[in-house]
């Protein structure tokens, strides 16, 4: 029981936080309709790729769809080292802010395993335990591979107990540990509150876009003083770019252009990577966070104003597309139409895509004509909220 308690806690350690945006998209697509997720329309299949396509959802509450460029937020209550097998055998230091800190130990080769009871704790009252009696619960390798989903092979676990309270720990591996191994140690403290936070302008960027970010460590609800900060950013291929922080009113910013390439996995996130220090009640905590945030190439834009015409039937938007490369494009769109009273009634968001070659060209919007009887509207019609995406590099350009 104590061994599958810790597993699912030790699961919340997968990543450092959740950025806001990352459900965003599927948010919007469900209220389209205001049906469940798994009722939404199929989107085009291999077979149907080179064709123009538009497909349309009813509009229930515009109010529900946010269309709004959201920022990009994380916050961290935990921190991570990278320590040599010959260094465990010396003894590390883990220093908590909080009782109850949740460990977790990976090796790097994926099975070099460092399991709990070959641990020694020297508690920060200098009190030493052996055999893992330091921990109230933990999680051998096999039991996480049996319930820890997402771990590679060669990951343990444990839970410091409360009774030890938080401070300076000393962790040293007694026997059975490889001195040229390698490990990463991830340290959760989900009682403290000394809690760092990384917050974007916003969370799409094109290439020449500026990534602004603001990094503060808060403790108590007041802003902590940062002894150091560092970071880099990582691709969705691995390539490391760094980065400078400069001093800020309540903390850090970073303000970095994105003039690198933009080195695109379709659909994948790039990262904001940080480690940030601050020093409370004599001892020096450290804070790890990533902040994910998409980046594309900027290959094509809107280049005037949508054109409506079959305004009374059948109305069609031809929306003016700059492709700077040939590709597949998509527009999205609200279409409004006039109700009985005069007023411009949201109705129906489309979403229409082409094949477009490079220079100046147009997708072609056409919206279900069902829809339009259904919500008793009439011309003029209007197309607002208007967005550009490039389908291959599943980004958002405008």
């Amino acid at each position: 029981m104590r061994t599958l308690l810790l597993t699912s806690m030790i699961i919340s350690l997968s990543g450092v936080a959740v950025a806001d945006s990352t459900s965003s998209k599927s948010q919007r697509d469900h209220l389209y309709t205001g049906q469940p997720g798994n009722t939404a329309p199929a989107q085009p299949d291999s077979q149907r790729e080179m064709k123009n396509v538009s497909y349309s959802f009813p509009i229930n509450n515009i109010q529900q769809i946010d269309f709004s460029q959201k920022q990009s937020h994380v916050q961290s209550r935990q921190y991570m080292k990278d320590v040599t097998g010959a260094q465990l055998k010396s003894g590390i230091v883990l220093t908590t802010s909080a009782k109850g800190a949740l460990v977790r130990i990976s090796a790097f080769d994926g099975q070099s395993a460092v399991e709990p009871e070959q641990l020694t704790v020297r508690s920060p009252k200098g009190q030493v335990y052996q055999q893992g009696k330091a921990f109230d619960t933990l999680v051998s390798s096999h039991a996480m591979q049996k319930n820890g989903m997402g771990f590679q092979q060669g990951t343990t676990g444990f839970k410091m107990d409360d009774s030890l309270g938080a401070g300076r720990f000393s962790l040293k591996a007694e026997k059975g540990v490889s001195s040229h191994g390698k490990y990463r140690i991830n340290v959760f403290e989900k009682n403290s509150d000394t809690e760092m936070h990384l917050t974007a302008n916003k969370s799409n960027y094109l290439n020449e876009d500026v990534l602004s970010v603001n990094a503060s460590v808060f403790a108590q609800g007041k802003t902590q003083d940062i002894v150091s900060i560092k970071g880099q950013i990582v691709s969705p291929t691995g390539k490391t770019f760094k980065v400078d922080f400069t001093p800020s009113k309540d903390g850090y910013s970073l303000s970095k252009p994105l003039d690198m390439s933009a080195d695109t996995v379709p659909g994948a996130l790039w990262e904001l990577h940080t480690e940030t220090q601050v020093k409370r009640n004599g001892e020096v905590i450290q804070r790890n966070a990533q902040l994910p945030f998409a980046f594309a190439e900027k290959t094509a834009k809107l280049s005037a104003e949508p054109v409506m015409s079959g305004q009374k039937q059948s109305p069609v938007a031809t929306i003016p597309v700059n492709a700077s490369v040939d590709g597949r494009y998509e527009v999205r769109a609200v279409l409004y139409g006039t109700d009985a009273h005069g007023n411009l009634k949201p109705v129906m968001m489309t979403h229409s895509a082409a094949n477009l070659a490079a220079g100046e060209g147009a997708i072609h919007m056409k919206f279900d004509s069902q829809l339009l009887k259904q919500a008793g509207v009439t011309a003029p019609y209007e197309v607002k909220q208007l967005e550009l995406r490039d389908q291959g590099q599943m980004a958002l350009m405008q």
